[in-house]
């Protein structure tokens, strides 16, 4: 049997280690009855160019190297096609990886690459791209603004920039189509979420998964350090007079002024509309057993 061919995409700037990955993967498969190629990213890698690579290499599996915005461009790369996507976290957050159990540990994540197993997660449409784990208008989206301007990296980063965002949190009106019911809602936060949980371990969608056939709409009303705190410790009782979750299919956001909004960690400016609809089983990813 020929070896299995594995493409790893890297991005060699995501996240606090930037150099050695090449190194670090072909000496974990040495001896191994796997083939590893490797293609690294630019600063300009757009999805169409990774499509590309991959049609060239035609691998069994692709492994984005990064964190969450390089797992989105080449699942964007991916969608609808049989070929799945490994993932070795190297971002600053790394929220997917966090939510699906791989490990940050690059030999732990790379063993899973060998003993885990291929499950098909659902995405989001958003504004004529695709969402894997969270997205959100509002006071998270403000905190991403301003990690992403730079300044102190990793996990203590975000969680400054997340504690400013709580200080200089508003409330804003919207209505919300989801499904076929309307409302009208004021909210400090909504959340379009694939996921359950930001990587902080704050749990904003407890009874959320990447592996059902819906996504979840979160409306946090209003900042509660109460809610906050059964955030962190896994608690599902939330007050709907302070947080509401909307099961949904599809969603039409309409805020009365331009918020700050955030797809997978990206900042993508201000907006006061957003629609999204869910794309069932749309990527083969590779998990623990």
């Amino acid at each position: 049997m020929p070896p299995q061919k594995f493409l790893f995409i890297i991005n060699p700037s995501a996240g606090a280690r930037t150099t050695g990955w090449i190194p670090l993967i072909e000496e974990f498969f040495k001896g191994k009855s796997i083939r590893p190629e490797f293609w690294v990213m630019t600063s300009h890698t757009k999805a169409e160019q990774v499509v590309e690579i991959i049609e060239q290499s035609t691998p069994d599996k692709v492994v984005a190297v990064g964190g969450d915005g390089t797992i989105k461009l080449v699942a964007t790369a991916l969608l609808n096609k049989k070929i799945p996507l490994g993932i070795l976290p190297a971002g600053s957050a790394n929220g997917l990886a966090y939510e699906l159990g791989i490990p940050e540990n690059p030999a732990a994540a790379l063993q899973v690459l060998l003993d885990g197993k291929a499950r098909a997660i659902h995405a989001l449409s958003i504004q004529n791209e695709i969402c894997l784990h969270l997205s959100d208008l509002g006071l998270n989206a403000w905190a991403m603004k301003r990690f992403n301007k730079g300044g102190k990296r990793g996990m203590w980063g975000y969680a400054l920039v997340s504690i400013q965002a709580l200080y200089y949190a508003r409330t804003f009106r919207l209505s919300l189509t989801i499904d076929d019911n309307n409302w009208k809602e004021k909210a400090t936060m909504v959340v379009l979420a694939n996921g359950t949980s930001y990587r902080t371990g704050a749990v904003i969608n407890p009874d959320g998964s990447l592996f059902d056939d819906r996504f979840e709409v979160v409306v946090m009303k209003q900042i509660s350090i109460v809610e906050t705190l059964k955030m962190l410790i896994r608690s599902r009782s939330f007050d709907p007079e302070k947080l509401v979750i909307y099961p949904a299919q599809k969603v039409r956001i309409q805020c009365r002024k331009r918020i700050p909004f955030q797809i997978d960690g990206e900042f993508r400016g201000k907006v006061r509309f957003v629609e999204a609809e869910i794309l069932p089983e749309a990527i083969q990813i590779w998990v623990p057993k």
